[in-house]
């Protein structure tokens, strides 16, 4: 039964989403921006674990530079971006590549040249801000062979769905489970100097590294960092930022530069450290388009007993 229940849901957004992109093709692009923005101060108000877990992040991420209206104008603003991108994405599917290059400029590009110069591929490392989910599409339109990384499950109606659907607006799909099969599509497209798409800002569950992030700790993965270093990828952030006019454009800066001492382990914590990093400084520059609910602090670490690595406390 709950099977059934799963697959008749899954039908069902699927048919919703096939609806929103009918209506789409007739009414003007303002309405569905205008509609957009109501849903999401609606929702600023009806969603309170949003607002709430997302006013907290940004308190003590950012609470020594925002007041209390500022920091509630964040979290109405990441919201409102939020529900926006959902639009921009049915715009995408009706739209070509030709219009989507003429309509979101790209800053920045000759650092992805050069990093496939070398050959190895390019890990476009990226996060949820702006519109992350055009990342790719911008990519595409430029003629890059791009594959994305989602956490979607791949099976069912309305995963089978989703991917039909990136690949119209050129993304290729890497589904993140079973790990093992996933990392060896990322290998593979790597390979073949193809750039796969990594969205590297989930600081969730416990498991992870445990880095500084904003002056606390946060749980970081290892997959990016290893990848890179397994492969000789170049590792390259790029994000598709909203401009004041609410336009988009891709934003694609110069790749990080990896530890390779040799030493895997001590290699893998400081690239996750570098890359933490990078997320910290690109976050401050745009913080009313990050998702803050995608951040969970954790306790400092207890002092480790001798020749043994530091224990974690649970996540607050």
């Amino acid at each position: 039964m709950r099977s059934l229940l799963k697959s008749l849901v899954q039908v069902a957004a699927g048919f919703g989403l096939s609806l929103g992109l009918l209506s789409i093709r007739i009414f003007p692009r303002r309405f569905f921006l205008f509609l957009a923005q109501a849903a999401a101060d609606l929702g600023f108000y009806l969603f309170r674990r949003f607002r709430t877990r997302s006013t907290r992040n940004v308190t003590l991420a950012l609470g020594d530079q925002l007041d209390a209206r500022q920091i509630d104008a964040t979290v109405r603003s990441s919201l409102r971006n939020f529900f926006r991108d959902f639009v921009e994405i049915g715009f995408a599917l009706e739209t070509g590549h030709e219009k989507i290059r003429t309509e979101i400029p790209v800053v920045g590009r000759a650092h992805l040249e050069a990093a496939l110069a070398k050959g190895k591929g390019a890990i476009a490392l990226s996060a949820h801000l702006g519109n992350f989910f055009l990342v790719g599409t911008r990519l595409s339109a430029e003629g890059y062979v791009t594959s994305v990384l989602v956490n979607q499950p791949a099976d069912g109606y309305f995963g089978r769905l989703m991917d039909r659907w990136r690949l119209r607006v050129g993304q290729r799909t890497i589904h993140a489970r079973p790990r093992r099969l996933a990392f060896h599509h990322l290998v593979q497209a790597l390979r073949r100097n193809e750039i796969t798409v990594v969205i590297a800002d989930e600081y969730r569950s416990g498991s992870g590294l445990f880095v500084p992030f904003f002056g606390r700790t946060v749980a970081a993965r290892r997959g990016p960092a290893t990848l890179a270093l397994r492969t000789g990828a170049a590792l390259v952030p790029m994000y598709l930022i909203r401009k004041p006019d609410g336009g988009l454009m891709l934003i694609i800066e110069p790749e990080i530069e990896l530890a390779t001492s040799g030493a895997i382990k001590a290699d893998v914590r400081e690239n996750t450290l570098r890359i933490v990093a990078w997320l910290e400084k690109t976050v401050s520059a745009y913080p009313d388009q990050w998702n803050w609910m995608n951040v969970r602090w954790h306790r400092p670490p207890l002092a480790p007993a001798a020749g043994k690595e530091p224990r974690y406390e649970g996540s607050t």
